[in-house]
C-alpha cells in the first residue's frame, strides 16, 4: 500500500476522520468502475417496486443481465478469496438487496 498526501475541503475533514482506516475502502468503491453497477441494481429495484403489478409479475422479477453477471463475477471471485473490501462491500449490498427483493416476491405471492 502507498501513502498519499491530499488536501481536503474543511468541510470533509470530520467525516474523513470519522472513516477513519476504511478510507482506503470508500476511496476504492468511489472509483471503481463497477460502482454504476450497484446504483443501476438499486434503480432497478426501485422501479419494480414502484409498478403496480400481478403477484406474478412480481416473482418473475429479476435483474439485469449486466447486475447477474456482476454477481456472478463477484461471487466466483468470493469462491477463490480474491475480493477486494470495496467488492465485498458491493457483494454484500447486491446480496442485502436481492434478498429484501425475495422477500417481497414472497409476500406477493403468498398475498
Amino acid at each position: 500500500m502507498k501513502t498519499v498526501t491530499l488536501d481536503i475541503p474543511d468541510t470533509l475533514v470530520n467525516a474523513v476522520n470519522e472513516i477513519g482506516d476504511q478510507l482506503p475502502v470508500v476511496l476504492e468503491m468511489g472509483m471503481s468502475r463497477y460502482a454504476p453497477l450497484s446504483t443501476q441494481a438499486y434503480r432497478e429495484a426501485i422501479s419494480f417496486l414502484t409498478q403496480e403489478l400481478s403477484p406474478e409479475e412480481m416473482a418473475g422479477f429479476r435483474f439485469s443481465d449486466e447486475i447477474e453477471d456482476r454477481v456472478g463475477e463477484l461471487l466466483e471471485k468470493n469462491s477463490a478469496g480474491a475480493l477486494s473490501q470495496a467488492e465485498e462491500v458491493e457483494l454484500e449490498r447486491l446480496s442485502q438487496l436481492e434478498e429484501q427483493l425475495q422477500l417481497v416476491k414472497a409476500t406477493a405471492l403468498a398475498n
